[in-house]
């Protein structure tokens, strides 16, 4: 341990030191013929040597943190513009399908009508053919009659009599039953017959590969986000026929409104399993499935109330921040500046806008499905009760009005009235509307 003495001889020795760095210094000023002059003792060289130095430390750290708030904003920048990116990307190959499923579906008809046109002209020959007496020489064959049409046409009727089958080689199932001469010119439509039939199944059979596979994804999408609503304790059946209930009225004429309609219901018979009809059907009814359930995601709170927070006190137990007594908290705060907007996380109507006692300043939203979310301790209330309100709207302003201990908001997520952690919901968000 030091004695007293070497305690005094090291703060001797520190001030020559110090005595050594800074000097007594003196500084003349020459005013107007006067000469003044100024002195500068250790004591006060240090003191502005202290307070140079903090401003300067200060300004290195404002600096430092300007820089890597820039560099987070960026990066977050740079996260939604991938984000969108993607979601371009996902409607682009979407459209892409549509186009090549209406490409598959004019090719089909197209090669439909040809295989019709060519069916239309055996007829005419086998016809004529037929009601001639004049005996003609082997392989001669009738003029057709300039004036017959052609095309695709409502033609059944006429040609069911004569054309059972196109021909497609020995008992096979395209044959035609009418008698018809031998000659080069029917045997080059037959073949032009079977090769424009072989081209019809492999469309067909592109078509319904393309049909399953789509059918496939659209069911593994519509499973994901259902798994994540689930896990979230929101069943995505009511969603899905609410969405498709609300779809079928707005899609109904405006004539209905003043005319009726009825009539017995007759059940339109399934289509065969596997055949290109039911295919379409399956395709059709999972993409509306997907659409209507995208659609009713819009009233789930899955968006974040503030762009940028910090999460200041989580769900469930916790030691109260004013009285230390433990306790129970029914949401999450969320720590900003004060006056920052507060949106809404989905659509909804306001059921109340106004003083909540310990929640100081409240908004509650009812977003259909017993689906509700508050948001407390608002400065400032931009909406009244009644109101429609869509995800992303600002709603009020965060403050610190009610029971609190400094600016933040307090978030509230309740399904049936019981509280659930909003933060599961906006987790969830953050992969489901990144591709809705």
């Amino acid at each position: 341990m030091l004695s007293r003495k070497q305690i005094s001889d090291r703060i001797e020795g520190l001030w020559a030191r110090l005595r050594h760095i800074f000097p007594e210094r003196q500084i003349l000023i020459r005013d107007h013929g006067k000469v003044r002059c100024f002195t500068l003792g250790t004591v006060t060289q240090m003191g502005l040597f202290c307070a140079v130095s903090g401003v300067v430390l200060w300004g290195l750290l404002a600096t430092a943190a300007y820089i890597d708030k820039a560099a987070t904003l960026a990066a977050r920048e740079g996260e939604i513009s991938r984000q969108v990116s993607e979601l371009n990307g996902i409607k682009g190959n979407y459209q892409a399908a549509v186009n090549r499923l209406n490409e598959f579906q004019g090719t089909f008809s197209n090669i439909t009508c040809e295989i019709s046109d060519i069916q239309d002209s055996l007829l005419r020959i086998a016809a004529r053919n037929a009601q001639s007496n004049v005996k003609k020489a082997p392989g001669e064959l009738p003029k057709l009659d300039p004036q017959a049409g052609s095309g695709c046409r409502d033609i059944a009727a006429a040609k069911a009599p004569v054309i059972q089958q196109l021909s497609a080689g020995e008992g096979g199932s395209n044959q035609i039953s009418a008698p018809l001469p031998a000659g080069p010119e029917q045997d080059d439509l037959r073949r032009k017959v079977n090769d424009l039939q072989e081209g019809l199944d492999k469309l067909k059979a592109s078509h319904g590969a393309f049909l399953e596979k789509s059918a496939t994804i659209t069911a593994n999408r519509y499973g994901e986000i259902e798994r994540k609503l689930a896990s979230m304790g929101v069943d995505a059946e009511p969603l899905v026929e609410q969405a498709m209930r609300r779809a079928s009225v707005n899609d109904q004429p405006l004539a209905h409104e003043r005319f009726g309609r009825g009539g017995p219901f007759v059940a339109a018979p399934p289509p065969p399993p596997g055949s290109q009809a039911s295919q379409v059907a399956l395709f059709n009814d999972r993409a509306t499935r997907l659409d209507s359930l995208t659609l009713a995601l819009n009233a789930v709170p899955l968006a974040e109330p503030l762009h940028d927070y910090e999460l200041t006190s989580p769900f469930g137990a916790r030691n109260d921040p004013i009285n230390a007594l433990s306790g129970v908290h029914e949401g999450v705060d969320l720590g900003a500046p004060e006056g920052t907007p507060v949106l809404a996380t989905g659509d909804g109507t306001v059921v109340s806008a106004g003083w909540g006692d310990r929640y100081g300043n409240l908004i509650e939203i009812d977003h259909g499905m017993g689906i509700h979310t508050r948001y407390a301790h608002l400065s400032k209330i931009l909406i009244k009760a009644g109101d429609k309100v869509l995800r992303g709207k600002p709603i009020g302003l965060l403050g610190e009005t009610g029971r609190t201990t400094g600016p933040h908001l307090h978030y509230e997520v309740r399904v049936d009235d019981d509280p659930t952690n909003p933060m599961k919901f906006i987790t969830a968000g953050r992969d489901v509307l990144k591709t809705q």
